[in-house]
């Protein structure tokens, strides 16, 4: 193999009083139910389209993949719907797939033409996906035989392993089924063939997941699966001490205060992500058009203060949009709040006073860190008014409001190669992903020459030049990037990928 399944290493930090469980491989141990809190209700199944991490849980449950990542405290993957599978030369990668994988709903078994079909719609150009980027290099799938096949990539590309083949781009999709709804779906895939099936979605109150009699994988160790969105961590908290779920993610405002006073039948854990949170300005709107506005909101941003006042001081502060232990991380120092220079460029502007808007979630971290915005910017001249959104409200604003977005407040999950991120920041993606309407030539030029990169020091001088770009244009605010923090009972011990997402099928009963 031509790169290491151990690229990258991402040290999970466990809590005091919370010793994170690692489940042991093996046949697992059937238990009748789990509830786990999500933060929102799902909304997009489809890989080539989904939104959320609430769509990605329920994603990795249903669909297999050629590959998982593992439940683990380290980006490493392994085997799942693979009986093999090798990169053969630096364009060309071989599976097989175990045999007797079946689809719901009479669809039969899983075969190398689903793979084929899953893999090679993302570059149709009539489907029109905002993830195409996943397989931006892929030339084909050759179907070899009704388990065999062999992927075929225009030129090398190294974030296959890492934010493809087993993350969201890797789901196999039933080609029959998805066939028959036109191509694609949103919420009701007809078939899936992973280690859950949806057995109810009440929208908006839960979901249901119960195990598939034909995953020909290990077994999932709960035969029932309740997902509850609750999308503000401070009631996620309460939900959790009320009983009424068995996991939960907690803000991050509230881990001192657990950890001080953790219930005896209950353990807190505090992993990293690859994940970043930001304040974005969207450069082609009218008000936000002139550079030195910009900067002079960049400048008038108190970070530090948005960290201890929203965060208590736990998260470090960010240096982009690259997560410490990926390639292209940045240790620099970044920019101290210089309010008298703030003022300058306001009045160099011709910029007297300013009305903004900044959209931004519901959650507790999220509103506190909004209102210390709106504090510093009004020292520039700038009246902020605030928007609070649901989750699900929130990721609609770019198609209800396009230019008209002014500042938002917001955090982008990531698997564990930077590829996947700084996809979204190509002008091809204003208005759908890059909010702030960021257009660069160079930038662009980076973005796929590093994804062909497979020199690690290479990658990272290119990623470091990115995120320079990313900075130069003054309309990205670094803030952190958000660890997750979770309390779940001593009787589950959860399957849970090295970001802290959900990996609901290696759940685990702890007796």
């Amino acid at each position: 193999m031509l790169l290491s399944r151990n690229l990258i290493s991402l040290r999970a930090v466990s809590v005091a009083l919370a010793l994170s469980v690692t489940t042991t491989a093996g046949t697992a141990v059937h238990a009748q139910e789990l509830k786990a809190q999500v933060e929102a209700d799902f909304g997009q199944l489809d890989p080539a389209f989904w939104q959320s991490t609430a769509d990605l849980n329920v994603i990795h449950a249903v669909f297999p993949k050629l590959i998982e990542f593992k439940n683990s405290e380290t980006w490493e993957w392994e085997l799942s719907s693979a009986e093999s599978i090798e990169q053969v030369d630096e364009v060309t990668i071989r599976f097989t797939l175990k045999p007797g994988l079946m689809w719901t709903n009479g669809y039969g078994e899983v075969t190398a033409e689903d793979v084929e079909y899953s893999f090679e719609r993302f570059k149709d150009e009539a489907l029109a996906a905002p993830n195409a980027g996943d397989w931006a290099p892929l030339k084909d799938v050759e179907v070899i035989d009704k388990y065999t096949g062999i992927i075929h990539l225009n030129e090398p590309f190294a974030p296959v392993w890492w934010s493809t083949l087993p993350y969201s781009a890797g789901a196999i999709l039933s080609k029959k089924a998805t066939e028959e709804q036109g191509g694609k779906f949103t919420t009701d895939p007809k078939a899936t063939a992973g280690p859950y099936k949806i057995e109810r979605w009440d929208q908006g109150q839960r979901t249901v997941l119960v195990t598939h009699d034909g995953w020909n994988g290990e077994a999932p160790g709960y035969e029932r699966v309740e997902l509850i969105p609750i999308n503000d961590p401070k009631a996620a908290e309460v939900a959790y001490e009320a009983g009424q779920v068995d996991i939960a993610a907690v803000a991050i405002s509230s881990v001192p205060e657990l950890e001080a006073s953790l219930p005896e039948d209950a353990r807190l854990e505090v992993r990293p992500t690859a994940g970043y949170l930001w304040l974005g300005l969207n450069a082609e709107n009218p008000d936000l058009q002139d550079p030195k506005v910009r900067e002079a909101i960049k400048l008038a941003v108190d970070v530090d203060t948005i960290i201890e006042g929203a965060y208590f001081g736990i998260p470090d502060r960010s240096t982009g949009l690259v997560a410490p232990g990926l390639v292209g991380h940045r240790e620099i120092e970044m920019p101290g709040r210089d309010v008298a220079a703030a003022q300058a460029l306001m009045a160099e502007a011709g910029v007297t006073s300013l009305d903004l808007e900044l959209e931004h979630q519901n959650s507790t971290d999220l509103q506190t860190a909004a209102l210390i915005i709106q504090a510093n910017l009004a020292e520039i001249g700038i009246n902020v008014q605030l928007n609070t959104h649901e989750t699900g409200t929130f990721w609609s604003l770019g198609d209800e409001k396009g230019v008209n977005m002014q500042m938002t407040l917001k955090e982008f999950t990531s698997p564990p190669d930077p590829a996947w991120s700084t996809q979204w920041f190509l002008e091809e993606q204003a208005g759908i992903w890059n909010w702030e309407w960021f257009k660069s030539d160079e930038f662009e030029k980076l973005h796929y020459t590093a994804m062909a990169e497979v020199d690690l020091e290479k990658r990272a001088e290119m990623y470091h030049q990115m995120q320079e770009l990313m900075d130069a244009s003054h309309s990205y605010i670094w803030l952190i990037h958000p660890p997750v923090s979770l309390i779940h009972t001593k009787s589950v011990n959860p399957g849970l990928y090295p970001n802290g997402d959900y990996k609901l099928q290696d759940f685990q009963p702890a007796n």
